[in-house]
Parts: structure tokens; sequence; C-alpha cells
């Protein structure tokens, strides 16, 4: 048997960049199991794997080293842009729908700046307290408590479950030393993915925000630049009055640079009825790496 597969960096135009995902886009036969080995295998925060679906467009499953997740941003728009290099996307459509396991989801592609830039919608975002004090959120970045925004720590899904908290200053949130056992331990305790802190500084003055994906519990101690984290953070933004919503807001999140491998996510909230009715994030990618994997019986 030979697979053909693509690593893609997502939320980038530049090789090395961004965030790097896994991509198989003819996974029709393959079982769950070897999904698994291959994502283990190619070892990146997520692999993809596209199959033929009866209620969407492709069925697009989503692999950490460890287990399945119901969506993957980056994922998602390494997908969509290996799909294209490769013709698989209908030429007279510019809105595809996703079949995942967080639902049918639509990603569109369009042009920002000149760039062609897939944009996906994500789940309407969920909002949950936790039980955890204030000093306890800033000790899993090692900082104290008046280091975090006044707002409250916050478990966000668009997709899956993330914390999200805010930083005051992004000195104190690049230099942070994360609790990876800690942060490990209460993602298994309360369900999430990991944490997703943010500051409203930014490298990039044209950028809205600045966040870190840290999630231990997947296997991926940092992740570079994270689709689901930037639609937490961005819908937590505008849940929570950090940016002026009436109808639509458009936001630039950065992230990476940690890790050295920048990149930018597009994120889009609107609101109707003085609720969120649509998050979007969406970005650039590049293929660096394709090839075949071969399986002997």
């Amino acid at each position: 048997m030979e697979i053909k597969i693509k690593q893609v960096d997502a939320f980038t135009g530049i090789p090395f960049g961004g965030n790097p995902a896994g991509v198989v886009t003819d996974a029709a036969g393959l079982s769950d199991e070897l999904k698994q080995k291959i994502a283990r295998e190619m070892n990146l925060s997520e692999t993809a794997f596209v199959s033929p679906s009866k209620v969407a467009d492709f069925k697009v499953q989503f692999f950490t080293p460890r287990f399945e997740v119901d969506l993957c941003g980056h994922a998602t728009i390494g997908t969509f842009s290996a799909l294209y290099e490769e013709g698989k996307l209908p030429a007279d459509k510019n809105i595809l729908y996703q079949e995942t396991k967080a639902g049918v989801l639509p990603v569109e592609l369009t042009s920002i700046n000149n760039e062609k830039v897939f944009m996906m919608t994500q789940a309407l975002p969920k909002f949950e307290n936790i039980d955890l004090s204030k000093n306890e959120i800033a000790g899993l970045l090692g900082l104290g408590k008046d280091d975090l925004l006044d707002t409250p720590a916050l478990m966000v899904n668009t997709g899956i479950w993330w914390l999200v908290f805010g930083v005051k200053t992004l000195d104190k949130l690049m230099n942070a030393k994360p609790d990876l056992k800690t942060i490990e331990r209460i993602s298994e305790q309360y369900g999430i993915i990991g944490i997703t802190p943010f500051c409203l500084e930014t490298l990039n003055p044209k950028y809205d925000y600045h966040l870190r994906g840290i999630a231990p519990y997947v296997g991926v101690a940092e992740d570079p630049v994270c689709g689901t984290c930037n639609g937490c953070v961005s819908s937590y933004i505008v849940q929570n009055g950090l940016a002026k919503c009436d109808d639509t807001v458009n936001m630039i999140g950065e992230e990476g640079q940690e890790v050295n491998r920048p990149g930018c996510v597009y994120a889009s909230i609107s609101k109707k009825e003085g609720a969120i009715s649509r998050v979007q994030i969406g970005g650039t990618a590049v293929t660096i790496l394709q090839g075949v994997i071969k399986i002997t019986d």
C-alpha cells in the first residue's frame, strides 16, 4: 500500500513558518488505527485525513500524535490548500463544506491583500467558567495574579475546548515559562486541549492580539500558530468587550514567535442581537514536503 502525504505550513506564505500539518488528501479506505499510526509517525501537532462525505464536499478527520480531535484550524487551512493545488476543489464554488466531528463547517476561498486565503467557519462559541483561582491560572505560566487582565479565565469552545485568559503585557506573555505538568493535569481534569493565553499588545503594530497555544496533554508543548486557539481567543475578546463589535469585527492574531515559527491568523467575529453569530478564522498556506508512505504486508 502506498499513501501520498504532504506537509503544509499553514498561516504563513513562507516555508518553515506558521504551523505545519500533515495532510492525506485521499484517505478513503484507511482505518482509524492506521491514521493514528501515520499521525504518530508524522509527529506534528495534527495530521488531517480527507475522505468522501455524504453530507459535505469532504470528510476531514484530525489526529494528534496521541488521539483524534474534533477540529483543527491550521490543519483545515493546510488541507484545503493541498486540495486546491491538486485541483480537487470545484472551480465553480468558492465556499466548500467539510464534515468534521465538530459539525459540517464551511470553508471559503477568498483573497486578502492579493493573497489566496482560506477562511473556515468554526462552531458558535461556548463559554464556561473554570474552578481555578486567579493565582492558579497565573501559575500555569509562572506568573503572578497581578500579571493577568481583570477579565475572567474561561473555557471556550469553537470546535474544541481551550482555557483562555489574558495577560497584561507582551513581555510577560512571551517570556512566561509554562508549567507543562500542571497544564497537562488540568487539561485532563477539565476536558480541555490546553491553554491559550493572549495579550492585546503585539509585535506587529498592524495586528490586534498576540497569543500562545500550549497543549502538552495532546503531545504538543507549544503549537506554533493555532486556528482553534485564535477562534476561541477572538471570541473571548468580543464576548468580554475587549474589542468593539456592533456587527462584525475583523482582527489579526500573531503567534509562533516563541518557537521561531511566526505566523498570523485572520479572525472575523459577527454578532446578531447581542450574541456572537459567526466565527471565522483563516490564512494562507504553503506545501513544503510531499512523499509516499509505503506499507508492506
